[in-house]
C-alpha cells in the first residue's frame, strides 16, 4: 500500500472496507447491496464474471456475498482506487479474484485518465479516458493509465460482465463483439452526453440485438423503452441483457 494515500476503513454489514471517500463508498454501497443493481442469478456455483470498472472493491465485495465462490478478474483503472481495490480483497479474505490496473479500450498501451484534483475525499466514481460534462480544469486532472482489450480475457464461457466505464460503453462492446457469443449476461452503467457522441446508445443496443440479447432499461429508477429514455446534457442508465433461451 501507497504510504502517502490517505484512506480510511468502515465496516458495512459484516465487510470491512477501506477507501478515500466515506460518503461515495456509502452511496456505492446501497445502489448495489440494497438496490441490487448488479444481482443476477445462476445455477453455477463457480459463475466467472469480468467486473469492468471494480473501483475499490463494493462489486466484487457483492459479488463475492451473492457466489462466494464466484471467479472474478476486476479492471480498475486509478492507481489509488486499484490500491483500495486490492486492500480491500485481501482484508475480506476473497479468493479466486484476479486485479488489473488498467482500463479498458479497442487497443493496449497508455491512456490519459481524468481524475479529480482534490486530495482530501477525492470522489473517484466518474474516473474515464474519456472526457465527460463533469470534468472540467478546474475539478480535475489526467494522470496516465494503461489500457488493455477486455477481449483478451474472454477465453471461456462468460456469466456476466460488469460494464462500468464512464462513457465507454460502446468502445468496450465494439471491441468485444466477436466474443459475445460466449458471453450469457451483461448489467451496464450507462452514460450519456452530447460531449461524447461516440458513446451511442442506439448503436450499443442495436450490438446487444444482434447478438441475440434481449434487455431491459432503468432510467432515474423506472423500467422504461428506448424510445422513452429522457437525453439530457449528461443522462445514466443501468442496461440488463442477458442471452436470449432457443
Amino acid at each position: 500500500m501507497n504510504k502517502l494515500l490517505d484512506f480510511k476503513t468502515i465496516k458495512l454489514s459484516k465487510l470491512k472496507i477501506s477507501v478515500q471517500n466515506i460518503e461515495e463508498a456509502k452511496r456505492i454501497y446501497h445502489d448495489i447491496f440494497k438496490g441490487k443493481e448488479y444481482f443476477f442469478e445462476t445455477n453455477k456455483k463457480s459463475p466467472l464474471i469480468l467486473d469492468c470498472g471494480a473501483h475499490v472493491g463494493l462489486s466484487v465485495l457483492y459479488f463475492k456475498t451473492l457466489y462466494p465462490d464466484a471467479r472474478i478478474i476486476a479492471f480498475e483503472p486509478n492507481t489509488n482506487s486499484f490500491q483500495l481495490l486490492k486492500l480491500n480483497v485481501q482484508q475480506n479474505d476473497l479468493s479466486k479474484v484476479k486485479l488489473v490496473n488498467a482500463a479498458l479500450s479497442n487497443e493496449e498501451g497508455t491512456a490519459q485518465l481524468h481524475v479529480s484534483n482534490e486530495t482530501n475525499s477525492p470522489w473517484t466514481w466518474g474516473d474515464a479516458i474519456v472526457k465527460n460534462p463533469w470534468q472540467s480544469p478546474e475539478t480535475t486532472k489526467t494522470v496516465k493509465v494503461g489500457i488493455v482489450k477486455l477481449s483478451k480475457y474472454i477465453i471461456q464461457n462468460v456469466d456476466l460482465i460488469k460494464l462500468d466505464v464512464e462513457g465507454s460503453e460502446a468502445i468496450v462492446l465494439e471491441e468485444i463483439k466477436g466474443k459475445l457469443s460466449l458471453v450469457d449476461r451483461i448489467v451496464m452503467e450507462f452514460h450519456g452526453n452530447r460531449i461524447n457522441k461516440d458513446n451511442n446508445l442506439e448503436k450499443i443496443v442495436k450490438l446487444l440485438e444482434d447478438n441475440s440479447f434481449i434487455y431491459k432499461i432503468k432510467q432515474e429508477g423506472e423500467l422504461i423503452d428506448l424510445n422513452k429514455v429522457k437525453k439530457d446534457e449528461s443522462y445514466w442508465l443501468i442496461i440488463w441483457a442477458k442471452k436470449k433461451t432457443s
